[in-house]
């Protein structure tokens, strides 16, 4: 299950999709076909005892348009013209690096919010995506703007921990980032849309409270639970707030 979640949704769905400007610019285009090779290589040799026979076809044609994969210096592979006796993938260890899957964990969690946004609009190109974040997120979105416009079909993308919310625009909160997305919605259905979700939040909050102001909870539950509960309500006031100011500001922008 983990090796068709890797080369189904991280290969795939994001890894193909990233590479292709860097495909297209001739001077990164050598470095990401053999990266691309590589990574492809190693996938067959983990496939080939579920899926023998595709993987193997796959392969002969990998050596014949790119005969040559390894990561010079970095990670090296054997040469072999059958998969069957091929080796097995080894020495990958030291190519993990938790900071780089952090980062890229914090633009999927954008591009993902900004998709459902296009889609729930029905648009496809847009004119900017913004987001307010802290600035050491800030500073991991800007550094991969050009990426992030080129997925997101967008003009232009900043972060900034003052980034303000534009008018007309369609906003989401993942992680502690506040993202915009410029110039797709009309403000009086957002703004039912966010009076609807306030009213949701505010009737979870007023559970929530209810539930801690219970001596019976907070005396018997174990004290992780009550932790949990009290993180939750906060994370639900905090919410609450920030629906309440986006509402605010619709209201101001008319």
């Amino acid at each position: 299950a983990q090796l068709y979640r890797f080369f189904w949704n991280d290969f795939c769905d994001w890894y193909l999709e990233w590479v292709k400007p860097r495909m297209q610019d001739e001077q990164q285009k050598p470095i990401a076909q053999n990266v691309l090779a590589f990574v492809l290589d190693q996938i067959l040799r983990l496939l080939h005892p579920f899926v023998p026979f595709i993987t193997e076809g796959i392969f002969q044609k990998l050596n014949e348009t790119a005969p040559i994969r390894k990561l010079q210096g970095i990670a090296p592979t054997d040469q072999n013209k059958a998969l069957v006796v091929a080796l097995w993938p080894q020495s990958l260890d030291s190519l993990l690096n938790d900071t780089v899957e952090q980062d890229i964990a914090i633009i999927q969690n954008l591009i993902r919010v900004v998709r459902d946004i296009k889609n729930k609009y029905n648009v496809m190109a847009l004119d900017a995506v913004s987001a307010n974040a802290e600035q050491k997120i800030s500073q991991i979105l800007n550094k991969n703007a050009e990426l992030i416009c080129s997925v997101t079909c967008a003009q232009e993308f900043r972060a900034g921990p003052d980034a303000p919310k534009p008018q007309n625009a369609a906003t989401a909160i993942v992680e502690g980032i506040q993202i915009y997305v410029h110039n797709v919605i009309d403000i009086e259905a957002e703004r039912n849309r966010l009076e609807k979700q306030k009213q949701q939040i505010e009737k979870t909050k007023q559970s929530a409270e209810a539930k801690l102001s219970n001596e019976n909870f907070t005396t018997k539950a174990k004290p992780e639970v009550v932790a949990q509960a009290k993180d939750r309500l906060s994370q639900l006031t905090e919410q609450l707030e920030t629906i309440t100011k986006h509402i605010l500001e619709l209201e101001q922008s008319e």
